[in-house]
């Protein structure tokens, strides 16, 4: 199931970002293998409260781009971690809106399934915290 689990977070994050050109942070849904109610925990550093369903996830997105234009997000590696979780290695591009100064920020993602459907996201901004979560350092 593991590696069944990776190519369903492939799908998702490929449906995320082409979501993402086209100004659609819940294109992922389309896939059907997002739960409605599907979690998205941010990095703690970034806020200390959840998202929930696709309408939680827009909201996130929304505010989190709004000062971005040319936002572009490319998954680099997705890492099998157990049955039930998928680590996604992504980097964020864009240009402030006030400033024009380029933002390159590389962060990762805990992809946690329950029966072929992807239930919750936590955000971290640094990987090895990420792969730590998921059980993949000590």
């Amino acid at each position: 199931m593991s590696q069944e689990n990776v190519e369903i977070v492939r799908r998702i994050s490929e449906a995320f970002e082409a979501g993402v050109e086209r100004g659609d942070f819940t294109a992922a849904w389309e896939t059907g293998a997002v739960a409605e109610d599907c979690e998205l925990i941010p990095a703690p550093e970034l806020e200390q409260r959840s998202y929930e369903g696709r309408e939680g996830f827009s909201e996130f997105m929304l505010g989190w781009t709004e000062d971005f234009e040319n936002y572009s997000v490319d998954r680099e590696r997705l890492i099998e971690a157990g049955e039930d979780r998928v680590v996604a290695f992504f980097t964020q591009s864009g240009t402030g809106k006030g400033s024009g100064a380029p933002v390159d920020q590389r962060y990762a993602v805990v992809y946690e399934l329950e029966n072929g459907q992807l239930v919750r996201l936590l955000v971290y901004l640094d990987r090895d915290a990420a792969l730590q979560a998921a059980g993949l350092l000590g």
